[in-house]
């Protein structure tokens, strides 16, 4: 059995090597995770209320626009630069989408009232170890919420808005390892692993009107990942700050 060494600060790494198969092999960890639950709900709620309660206080009149928002869904598409939470992901990997540091997003966004939507978004993330060849870390996650706007709308103006999202991600881990013999290295060999993961996000964006049924986004968006912790054998908080522009019409 051969051991390869991990990389400091790194989440994760190849830990064991058969010698026979060539196959990474995990160490189960038969500790149950605690959930962070109980750190996040007060800052959950404090969020959710303050939207509720700027939105509650808008006094948007009716107007020979509402009915056509009402039955408009929108689809978007945007790009963005990623910067990580957790001091391991910032020190040890680097934002890589076609060797450009950029994330993409997409999704469609459904009115529930005037002053209120409900976006579903998909996020790709990609990261480059920076201290390990051909090593990286891919994740894709799915993004219900609610979106509300926190001011009323003026034609032509910039309208301010916030939102809250529940996060289910999968994150692929990739890497390539020498084989070896008696010392020598005899070839290469791919090693990989999925991870699931949830949490939280939080939105704070403006919106630009080009048309009745099309703008552009600009939004700060900050994913908070509770699951698989890195001392249970996991990946950690996987999150970070998203600063995304995104192009939307509607149909």
């Amino acid at each position: 059995m051969k051991y390869f060494r991990r990389q400091r600060g790194s989440p994760t790494a190849v830990t064991k090597i058969g010698a026979a198969t060539g196959q990474a092999i995990e160490t189960p960890d038969k500790k149950v995770q605690p959930l962070l639950f109980h750190s996040l709900r007060p800052w959950v709620i404090a969020f959710l209320l303050v939207l509720l309660g700027l939105s509650s206080r808008l006094n948007a009149q009716p107007n020979s626009t509402d009915s056509l928002q009402l039955r408009t869904t929108y689809l978007f598409a945007g790009i963005g630069g990623f910067l990580p939470l957790t001091d391991s992901y910032r020190l040890n990997y680097s934002t890589r989408l076609a060797g450009i540091p950029l994330e993409l997003n997409g999704g469609f966004l459904f009115p529930i009232s005037h002053d209120v939507l409900a976006p579903v978004t998909v996020r790709y993330v990609r990261r480059v170890a920076n201290f390990i060849d051909a090593t990286d870390i891919k994740v894709l996650s799915l993004e219900p919420g609610v979106r509300f706007y926190l001011e009323k709308e003026t034609l032509n103006e910039l309208r301010v808005f916030g939102g809250v999202e529940g996060l289910l991600a999968q994150a692929s881990v990739a890497s390539v390892y020498d084989v070896s013999s008696n010392g020598e290295v005899t070839g290469q060999a791919a090693a990989g692993k999925d991870y699931f993961n949830f949490g939280i996000g939080f939105d704070l964006g403006v919106q630009y009107p080009l048309t009745p049924t099309t703008s552009l986004d600009g939004t700060v968006h900050t994913s908070i990942y509770v699951a698989n912790a890195v001392s249970h054998g996991g990946l950690g908080n996987i999150g970070g700050v998203s600063l995304t522009a995104a192009y939307r019409f509607g149909f």
